[in-house]
């Protein structure tokens, strides 16, 4: 029985980790082929949804949004009637409080609503279907051999390392991701799996299609005392605000709710908003992708900008609370980087050519998504990978700090908290007593 553990520790393990890297990295490319395929098909040519939507008559890109979120809306309500009794599809409870199993034809019926969603123009994240899948291949790798659950969920967290560093290009993030937004605990025994499973993705697809970062933010100096002043600043107005970030998104949930309709309808009347806004503003569609790398390297009028964020915010609002299947990360990275362009061009009133633009961009959608997601470590290391603007690091890690620290004093729940972190809040004197 020794000999038996130890070879399933040092030899099925690591193999297993690498498996999942492969499969998972497959699964990405397989789905954003499919996305292609879809742009392709609307607009025949290629190109991003909003070069996509600027192409189209103000009609067409209004009307796409409804008919995507019908669909996408019928594919789940015949999907849940078809699985009722099925294993749990959520890749973060099967990995936190789960046995490690996700159920297939759940997954792929959220993955196929997702794509509609994504594929006609809806305000939500691609990468969440990506990770999904890549969890659910680590998922069917554990049922080829009996294995404890410890290791079940180890193997399902390595897919999800694996999606993410396929998805983002960033398998170092990947692994961050795990321990600090997933796990919320820091396990050495697993860094290893971790790290193979999200070298393996990240390999695959630079084998394949060549690995860059997926912003090209404009060279960027290294910023002096008066800009490291300024980039706290502006990290801790985005700290105070993001709290009503994720109070939006879940006003959104409680209004579509409450509504007396079907779910298709619901979606429909969800994709209704961001067709209406996309009539006059084509960037309303996809996750916000194109336009952080269009901030990133322009420094348009604040108007401009500020109605580009509260319209985006709307339009993910209602996407996401008229129960698209998707991620809110991308459209958050969106908030962040309006945000920072919004607060460094006010810093620059009071003290012209204070900060520059692309940094300001920068800084903030560290500072936003630090503060969202009570992860400052994930933020610092994802936008180093993101952009490649290492000359940034130290502002960027100051800025996730601070926003961090100042979203924890204000309270409100985090991005992708659990129900059981709710529960040791609420008791922390038991959860203190059990833990020691």
């Amino acid at each position: 029985m020794f000999q038996s553990s130890r070879h399933h520790r040092f030899v099925l393990i690591p193999l297993f980790a690498a498996a999942c890297g492969a499969l998972g990295a497959l699964l990405v490319l397989c789905f954003q082929g499919l996305l292609h395929l879809g742009e392709h098909a609307l607009a025949r040519h290629g190109g991003g949804l909003v070069e996509i939507a600027s192409r189209l008559a103000p009609w067409q890109r209004a009307l796409a949004p409804i008919i995507g979120g019908l669909v996408a809306g019928w594919v789940l309500e015949q999907g849940r009637r078809l699985l009722r009794g099925a294993a749990a599809g959520d890749y973060l409870e099967a990995v936190r409080v789960g046995d490690g199993h996700l159920s297939l034809r759940r997954t792929l019926v959220n993955s196929l609503s997702s794509f509609c969603t994504v594929a006609s123009g809806g305000s939500i994240g691609r990468e969440g279907a990506m990770v999904a899948l890549s969890a659910q291949g680590g998922s069917l790798l554990t049922r080829l051999l009996p294995m404890s659950l410890p290791r079940r969920r180890r193997i399902v967290a390595c897919g999800i390392a694996a999606g993410w560093a396929a998805a983002y290009h960033a398998p170092l993030s990947a692994v961050i991701f795990v321990c600090e937004v997933v796990w919320r605990r820091l396990d050495w025994r697993a860094l290893p799996a971790l790290a193979l499973a999200a070298l393996t993705a990240s390999l695959t697809v630079d084998h394949l299609f060549g690995l860059s970062p997926l912003y090209q933010p404009p060279p960027l100096a290294l910023p002096d005392r008066l800009a490291l002043a300024g980039y706290c600043l502006l990290a801790l107005g985005l700290g105070a605000v993001s709290p009503l970030f994720l109070k939006l998104m879940e006003l959104g949930r409680h209004a579509f709710g409450r509504l007396p309709m079907r779910l298709p309808l619901r979606m429909a009347l969800g994709g209704s908003v961001v067709g209406g806004l996309a009539w006059f503003w084509p960037q309303m569609w996809g996750n916000g992708y194109s336009t952080v790398s269009w901030l990133l390297g322009h420094q348009p009028a604040w108007q401009l900008v500020l109605t580009l964020l509260l319209c985006k915010l709307a339009a993910t609002a209602a996407t996401s609370g008229s129960g698209a299947v998707g991620g809110i990360f991308t459209p958050m990275l969106f908030a962040g980087a309006a945000g920072g362009a919004l607060a460094g061009q006010l810093l620059n009133l009071a003290l012209p050519g204070w900060l520059p633009g692309g940094g300001a961009v920068l800084v903030g959608m560290a500072a936003f998504l630090a503060a969202t997601a009570r992860a400052p470590l994930l933020a610092v290391a994802m936008l180093m990978e993101l952009t490649g603007a290492y000359s940034m690091l130290l502002p960027v890690a100051l800025a996730a700090a601070l926003a961090a620290r100042v979203s924890r004093l204000l309270g409100g729940r985090a991005l992708y908290q659990d129900e059981a972190g709710a529960v040791r809040r609420r008791r922390p004197g038991r959860w203190w007593r059990r833990r020691r």
